[in-house]
């Protein structure tokens, strides 16, 4: 078959830290400074055809998930969402370029991390029978409608039932938020799932995650099923598809900082810690908006920093340099020093 039917299938990206041994033969690295696309030359008709197979494309995504926890177990990725294909090297090389810094920034919050995905279903005829049950409840009832009219006790059983619903999905949610960083929620896909949420933790506070879900087992009802997944690749917190190329972000977090279009880096840090100090908790307690302020200038901070070592390579002694945040300036930085190494 001819190349021009060849397409490449990208697995994730990962940090360049040399030779890959254990990547399978048909995967190839794709690198960018210091970055690495993971990718598989494949036949992009055979790909499209997957959609009229349910099993086969079940398989595929399968072996694209297990490839990627081989990497994971050795490396931090940012997994690409499966089916994203380009037609050329050259095309993925101009992608890793174009979002060099927002991928730089997204290995910096993830690097040491992995998703835990949790799964909480229930017996909704049990949940509504164990209520119909509580004397309590009834005793409340009857205060509020009148017992005899069969929808309105529907109706109120079910209104019971999401209250119920949503304590326990936050009771649930408390105990593992506690021992994670963030949380992504996915769909419930049928009524008796009532939560299916990801969530982000140091790969070192597995333990303790492990431990929280052995108590919460412990807690739970009859009619609660709880099961988790996981260590895996961080799918729901990785920027999997970058809507931010480098000047837009570099530009937005630049004036997060409140600064020119050009400053040193002396300048950069200045602002970084004037606007710091005056958005600290510690100044600012129970200000929630403050909060969310002092967040942003130190992520803002750490991407203009990052841009800055790709400018110059190294910050020794070049506080005093001039940095410009030009769209021009910005994009002419990341349009060198492109290669391409096949496993």
């Amino acid at each position: 078959m001819s190349n021009q039917s060849k397409s490449y299938l990208i697995y994730c990206i990962v940090e360049n830290e040399g030779f890959i041994p254990y990547l399978a033969n048909d995967l190839s690295e794709i690198i960018y400074k210091d970055i690495v696309a993971v990718v598989r030359k494949v036949d992009a008709k055979s790909i499209e055809e997957l959609s009229l197979d349910k099993e086969l494309l079940k398989n595929c995504i399968a072996a694209y998930q297990q490839t990627n926890i081989d990497i994971f177990n050795h490396y931090t990725i940012l997994p690409i969402r499966f089916g994203t294909m380009v037609d050329s090297e050259e095309e993925i090389e101009d992608f890793l370029a174009s979002n060099y810094i927002h991928i730089k920034w997204a290995f910096d919050r993830l690097k040491g991390k992995a998703e835990i995905t949790v799964h909480l279903s229930w017996d909704l005829k049990a949940v509504l029978q164990e209520i119909n049950q509580d004397k309590q409840w009834l005793d409340n009832a009857k205060q509020s409608i009148n017992l005899t009219n069969t929808a309105e006790i529907g109706r109120l059983l079910f209104v019971t039932a999401d209250t119920k619903k949503k304590e326990i999905v936050d009771s649930v949610h408390c105990k593992l938020i506690a021992v994670s960083l963030d949380s992504s929620d996915g769909r419930c896909s049928n009524e008796q799932i009532i939560m299916n949420r990801s969530y982000l933790i140091e790969r070192t506070a597995e333990r303790l995650f492990d431990e929280a879900m052995t108590e919460l087992a412990e807690e739970n009802k009859s009619y609660l099923s709880l099961k988790y997944i996981g260590p895996l690749p961080p799918y729901s917190f990785a920027p999997v598809e970058f809507n931010w190329r480098n000047f837009e972000l570099i530009n937005e977090v630049r004036r997060r900082l409140l600064l020119p279009e050009q400053a040193s880096f002396r300048e950069i840090k200045a602002s970084y810690r004037r606007l710091s100090l005056k958005f600290h908790p510690d100044k600012n307690s129970g200000d929630q908006q403050s909060s969310e302020r002092f967040r942003e200038i130190n992520e803002a901070y750490k991407i203009l920093e990052t841009y800055c070592h790709s400018c110059e390579g190294s910050l020794a002694s070049k506080e005093n340099n001039e940095y410009s945040f030009t769209k021009d300036d910005v994009e002419s930085v990341f349009v060198a020093n492109r290669k391409m190494v096949a496993v």
